[in-house]
């Protein structure tokens, strides 16, 4: 029987963190003929970061999901959502996805390449689909197991812009409080 939980999910740009694999294996050093061995990454602007919360609430319709926290900080994103076990990997399969592909088209309509910063070094790397990466491809999920560690998510995340020393997104605030559950009393029940 599968059961529901509260899940805290975390993603990041692509090229934004360096992780212990990469370490290991010298990733970074031996990439492009060591032409780039430092991270090369294009950091979301507020109009991307409220394109990308727009999409997770819309997914969260379509997938049947609650988003209970929600914030964007300029190179990850978190989210704390209600959902059924196995569902975590398909939802952040689709709104890594879909996320991914509003924010290209948006870059391309805005001229933007963030992987040609290199100057003709080499050439991007693109998808399948002839898109580039945006976000890794691993994501961090730590499942919610009582009252208190989820209020102190749902803290966490809704100060995660201020503990980074980033600006209030107006546009992103407006959408969160508008669409996230976590005011309602109702959200702890479910942990009892």
């Amino acid at each position: 029987m599968n059961q529901q939980a509260y899940f805290h999910l975390t993603t990041n740009l692509h090229d934004s963190r360096t992780s212990r694999r990469m370490i290991v294996y010298r990733a970074r050093e031996r990439r492009f003929h060591g032409t780039l061995p430092q991270p090369d990454v294009y950091y979301m602007n507020m109009e991307e970061e409220t394109l990308i919360a727009k999409e997770v609430f819309l997914l969260s319709n379509e997938l049947d999901f609650e988003v209970i926290a929600l914030n964007l900080c300029r190179d990850h994103m978190h989210l704390l959502i209600y959902c059924e076990r196995d569902e975590v990997p398909k939802i952040m399969h689709r709104v890594k996805g879909r996320t991914a592909r509003v924010c290209n088209v948006y870059r391309a309509a805005k001229g933007i390449n963030p992987l040609d910063a290199t100057n003709g070094r080499y050439e991007p790397r693109t998808l399948k689909d002839k898109s580039i990466p945006f976000w890794t491809q691993k994501y961090h999920c730590k499942v919610i197991c009582n009252p208190d560690q989820l209020l102190n998510t749902i803290a966490y995340i809704r100060n995660n812009r201020k503990k980074h020393g980033l600006p209030t997104n107006p546009a992103l605030q407006n959408l969160i409080d508008k669409n996230q559950l976590a005011a309602s009393p109702n959200v702890i029940v479910n942990l009892i």
